[in-house]
């Protein structure tokens, strides 16, 4: 074997036969290290030669035992690294670790671009632009013109103008608007000097509702005032009133606004035997007409066929229209039954409506 062989000491002669080795000096490496550390020069290793082995009388067996295998890593003695002129062995650098920074600062590179890119060209083009600030607007004030009308028992005031905005621009901007700004309601204007009392009524009434109205006095004869208001506390015109008692409709006769919605009242006429008839008196307006809302009235209200209405029980059948008396100037009507007849007639621009002709001599008298 090769270990056998290199056991084997110099100039001995070789295990199997052979020609004897030349003596040679050798030197090895622990003799050489144990002259430096004794302060000597270096000799030469001389092994010591080993009596011959003797023949073996009988072959060996080769043993069974496995080789052992595991290698171990020779250990390199201490005094190596303090032999004069040896240092250890430098590595070299590695070129790996250059080549990783290079990139790396060529990556940061890159994306600062991209960003610098993403920033300054394509941000801008998705930013939402603020729109400019309007301009100051200064409303200069104006006047404005206004119409009011009336009509039924509210009044209701409509205006219309035209404001104008004066922009830094010079630009001018004309628009209308239209407000409807409610009315108080109106005061009711008595027509009467003297009466015996005065209610209120919230709704119009008849022949029939008399019975159930409290009068507040028990004078006999009297004469008792009715003002008219609906729900709101606005006062019922004259229109209206004819046509809840008589179906009266004025709105094709220009009378439906020819009478002064505030100097409208009715009025209930108790005789010396506590009877109660009814009546209604009602002012033209400064504007109307007197002799053409007089001919329009007589001929509406005399061709009535409803003026049984004015009265709490049926008075029988209806007579034919006749002229009064001169001082009263009234046109009356007489119905079948005793006692029933209707008066009306004007003391100046105030019409005068009655169930009774005591009623209506008592209301021209109570006048202003």
């Amino acid at each position: 074997m090769a270990d056998q062989n290199f056991n084997q000491v110099p100039g001995s002669a070789p295990m199997g036969g052979g020609e004897p080795q030349k003596n040679v000096d050798v030197r090895t490496m622990a003799s050489d290290l144990n002259s430096i550390q004794s302060g000597g020069t270096p000799e030469s290793y001389t092994p010591q030669t080993p009596a011959p082995a003797p023949t073996p009388a009988t072959p060996q067996t080769p043993s069974t035992t496995p080789d052992n295998f595991n290698f171990e890593i020779p250990q390199v003695p201490t005094g190596m690294d303090q032999v004069a002129g040896n240092s250890a062995p430098q590595m070299p650098t590695s070129k790996k670790k250059g080549k990783g920074a290079l990139i790396g600062l060529i990556a940061f590179i890159i994306v600062l671009a991209l960003g610098a890119v993403g920033y300054f060209l394509i941000y801008p083009m998705f930013a939402v632009t603020k729109p400019p600030a309007e301009p100051v607007t200064t409303e200069q004030p104006v006047t404005m013109p206004t119409t009011t009308e009336t009509t039924g028992t509210s009044a209701v005031v409509t205006t219309t103008g035209t404001s104008t905005n004066a922009t830094s621009s010079s630009q001018t901007t004309t628009s209308s608007t239209a407000t409807t700004t409610p009315q108080a309601p109106l005061a009711h204007t008595s027509l009467f000097a003297t009466t015996d009392g005065s209610i209120n009524s919230a709704s119009p009434i008849s022949g029939a509702n008399l019975a159930n109205l409290s009068l507040g006095t028990s004078k006999e004869p009297a004469l008792v005032e009715v003002t008219f208001t609906d729900q709101n506390g606005n006062l019922i015109p004259f229109s209206t009133l004819m046509q809840s008692l008589l179906s009266m409709d004025l709105s094709n006769s220009g009378l439906i606004q020819a009478f002064d919605p505030a100097s409208v009242s009715g009025f209930v006429y108790v005789d010396s035997s506590g009877a109660r008839w009814l009546g209604f008196v009602a002012k033209l307006t400064a504007t109307s007409s007197l002799v053409d809302e007089k001919a329009s009235f007589a001929q509406i209200f005399e061709a009535n066929t409803n003026l049984k209405n004015f009265f709490a029980t049926d008075p029988g059948t209806e007579g034919a229209w006749k002229s009064g008396d001169a001082a009263t100037s009234n046109r009356y009507v007489l119905f079948s039954k005793n006692g029933y007849g209707i008066d009306y007639g004007w003391k100046g621009d105030v019409l005068v409506i009655a169930s009774s002709y005591d009623g209506y001599k008592a209301a021209l008298q109570g006048l202003q």
